[in-house]
C-alpha cells in the first residue's frame, strides 16, 4: 500500500484491539478483518513496551487505542444524531480509509453515503468486505484529497451529491496528513459543495503535535505520526474563514471518553518526543452562508 494508506490499516487494527478491553468504547465487527496482521503486529509491540515500563498490557492498550476509540465514537454520534433530522440525507466521508460505517451503522432510509479515497484503499476494502451489504446507498468514489484537479470532485457529482441539499462531512484523521496549501484547497471544494445547514465533523492535531511527529520521524519512530504535515491550534478561526460556525472538543471531554484519559496515562503520552504543546481536537460545525 501507499505509505499513507497502510495507516488506514494500523487505524483499523487499534479499533479491533480496542475491543478486547472490559469496557470498549466503540463496536466494530469488520475492523478485525480489515486490519490483516496489523493486529499481531501492534499486540506484540505493546507487550514488549508493557514488560519495559512493568505494566500491563490492558494498561497499553488502553493508552495506545484510546484516541481512536473515542474519535469512532464522536463521529458515529455525531452522524446518527445530525442525518435523522435531514429529509434526503447525504454524506460524504473524505480519506474514509478502512471506515465500515456504510455496513455497520443504522443509516435512515434513503441515506446515501459517499467514500472518497485512494483506489488501493477502496479495492483493498471491498474485496475483503465482498460479502456484505451496505445498510445505505454505498457510493465509492476513487481520488487524492491531495490533488482537487484529479476528477473526484466531479465524479462525486456524477454519482449524485447536490450542493442544493444539506451534506454532512466527515473528514476523519485526514487535515494532518496534508500539506497547509492542500487543507486550504480541500476546506474551499467542501465549502463550495456545501448549502447552509450542511454539518462537517473533523479532527487534527496542534502545531505542538507536528514537532513531535517531526522529532519522532528523526529517531525513525512514529509509523503514523511521520507522515503528519498538517497542525493547526485555532481550528474555529481556520473554520471560520470559510463559513463553517464550529464547536472544538478536547477528547477527554468526550461523553464517554471520561474514563479513558485517568490521570495515570496523560494526555500528553499521545505522541513522542519532547514537545510539550501537543495536543488533538474534534470539531463539530455547521455551515452558516
Amino acid at each position: 500500500m501507499d505509505p499513507i494508506a497502510y495507516t488506514a490499516q494500523i487505524v483499523a487494527a487499534k479499533r479491533a484491539i480496542e475491543q478486547t478491553l472490559p469496557q470498549p468504547l466503540g463496536q466494530d465487527p469488520y475492523a478485525l478483518t480489515l486490519a490483516g496482521h496489523e493486529v499481531d503486529h501492534l499486540l506484540a509491540k505493546w507487550q514488549r513496551v508493557a514488560d519495559q515500563q512493568g505494566r500491563s498490557l490492558q494498561d497499553v492498550i488502553l493508552k495506545r487505542t484510546r484516541y481512536i476509540a473515542i474519535r469512532t465514537y464522536f463521529f458515529d454520534h455525531l452522524l446518527t444524531t445530525t442525518l435523522p433530522r435531514l429529509s434526503n440525507p447525504q454524506v460524504v466521508i473524505l480519506g474514509s480509509g478502512l471506515d465500515t460505517r456504510a455496513y455497520r451503522l443504522a443509516w435512515p432510509p434513503s441515506t446515501h453515503c459517499y467514500e472518497v479515497d485512494l483506489p488501493t484503499v477502496l479495492d483493498y476494502k471491498t474485496n475483503l468486505l465482498q460479502p456484505l451489504t451496505p445498510t445505505c446507498y454505498h457510493h465509492l468514489i476513487a481520488g487524492d484529497l491531495d490533488q482537487p484537479q484529479g476528477g473526484w470532485i466531479r465524479r462525486l457529482r456524477a454519482d449524485g451529491l447536490s450542493p442544493h441539499i444539506p451534506t454532512v462531512w466527515i473528514l476523519e484523521g485526514v487535515l494532518m496528513y496534508l500539506p497547509e496549501a492542500s487543507v486550504h484547497s480541500l476546506l474551499r471544494t467542501v465549502t463550495a459543495l456545501s448549502s447552509p445547514g450542511s454539518v462537517l465533523g473533523i479532527d487534527g492535531v496542534s502545531q505542538g503535535s507536528i514537532l513531535a511527529a517531526q522529532h519522532a520521524q528523526k529517531l525513525d519512530r512514529g509509523r503514523v505520526v511521520r507522515h503528519w504535515q498538517f497542525g493547526c491550534n485555532q481550528p474555529q478561526e481556520l473554520l471560520a474563514r470559510y463559513g463553517w460556525s464550529s464547536e472544538v472538543n478536547q477528547p477527554q471531554d468526550i461523553g464517554k471518553a471520561h474514563g479513558k484519559y485517568p490521570e495515570a496515562l496523560p494526555i500528553t503520552a499521545e505522541v513522542g518526543g519532547d514537545q510539550p504543546n501537543r495536543g488533538v481536537w474534534l470539531v463539530k460545525a455547521r455551515k452558516t452562508r
